[in-house]
């Protein structure tokens, strides 16, 4: 048993912190002392009251940190390793587990859902789900790997080609992720971003083309689409917005459209003959379809454009004043693309 300074969710929707006790890890899990995780935007669904939230529970699924200790049945880790956690946990033996699509199957968990996350001094999690970053990271940078391998996957499954011409709708944390994948991948990017910080990172992380979120930005975009229409658009805003349509409407014929926001309404309105002789795709969460998991394939990119994706992380709070983290990571005004918490 070990006692952990955690966060845990009321009643009113709000986190308080206190000191819980955190069981030894079993056979097959690993216990991570927890050093950097990450606020998705899928956590301010909870505080908005978009999804319900389960009173105690810790969230938490960008994590990053040290093995404190393993399960006597896992075998490719030890203590002290650094690693960052794919936070999918699934049962093993379906069809889509037996096939590496685990992202799909019906038993799925998360951890910081389903299962306490990393805001946390300390969690516990499934053995596989714990990758042993490179040599060179540290906490942050292993927990950037959760939101790029949405990315990862998301273009695995449109299969993105070299040179190929793309249009990320949006530019919070999933649409600069994917613009540092897209760029990995050779590919030609475009990125429509609303807020001048977002607009600013865009431009150091190497778009060809940045395209405000206004009416001189629809313009510019029209014009884009007029002189050559994308290959790819890959939409990351989900929400409530109308950015279906204006992602289908800005792709070739027989281009594809990546749908990786999350939509919180019941229906999307889409214009049926915009479907004509176009693909859309949406992409939830990452696996292991092609023998390397996307998790592992983030990793990799992260060698390579680590100072790229580090940049990501605007603001940086301790476990106590994760309050406001959260307030920051919902106020745009602040400039924040990416929160994390500073844990150990």
């Amino acid at each position: 048993m070990t006692t952990s300074l955690s966060a845990t969710w009321m009643e009113s929707r709000s986190l308080k912190v206190e000191k819980i006790n955190i069981p030894d890890p079993g056979e097959d899990e690993v216990q991570i002392k927890v050093g950097s995780s990450g606020i998705c935007g899928s956590d301010l669904h909870y505080i908005r009251g978009d999804k319900p939230v389960t009173v105690g529970s810790i969230p938490g699924h960008e994590i990053g940190g040290f093995v404190n200790a393993v399960g006597k049945n896992v075998k490719h880790l030890r203590e002290g390793d650094l690693v960052g956690v794919e936070p999918v946990v699934r049962c093993g033996i379906c069809r889509f587990c037996k096939t590496g699509a685990y992202q799909v199957c019906g038993d799925r968990g998360l951890v910081g859902e389903t299962y306490n996350g990393g805001m946390s001094e300390y969690v516990n999690a499934p053995g596989y789900t714990a990758f042993k970053a490179p040599s060179g990271f540290d906490s942050e940078l292993a927990a950037l790997a959760e939101p790029l391998s949405c990315s990862v996957y998301g273009l695995e499954r449109v299969n993105l080609r070299h040179h190929e011409t793309v249009l990320i709708v949006g530019a919070g944390t999933v649409g600069l992720g994917a613009l540092i994948a897209v760029k990995a991948m050779g590919a030609h990017a475009v990125i429509i971003a609303r807020h001048p910080k977002q607009q600013e990172m865009a431009r150091q992380l190497g778009a060809h083309e940045v395209v405000g979120d206004d009416e001189a930005g629809r313009e510019q975009l029209a014009e884009l689409v007029k002189g050559h229409a994308f290959d790819v658009a890959i939409e990351t805003v989900g929400g409530h917005g109308d950015t279906l349509n204006q992602s289908l409407k800005s792709v070739r014929l027989l281009g594809r459209v990546l749908v990786l926001g999350v939509f919180m309404v019941d229906k999307v309105q889409i214009d049926p003959l915009l479907l004509l002789d176009r693909e859309m795709v949406g992409a939830v969460l990452y696996g292991n379809m092609t023998g390397k998991a996307n998790y592992q394939m983030a990793l990799d990119i992260l060698k390579d454009h680590g100072k790229a994706a580090r940049s990501l992380v605007t603001h940086r709070y301790g476990l106590q004043d994760i309050q406001e983290a959260f307030a920051t990571a919902m106020d745009k005004s602040k400039q924040s693309i990416k929160v994390h918490l500073k844990i150990n």
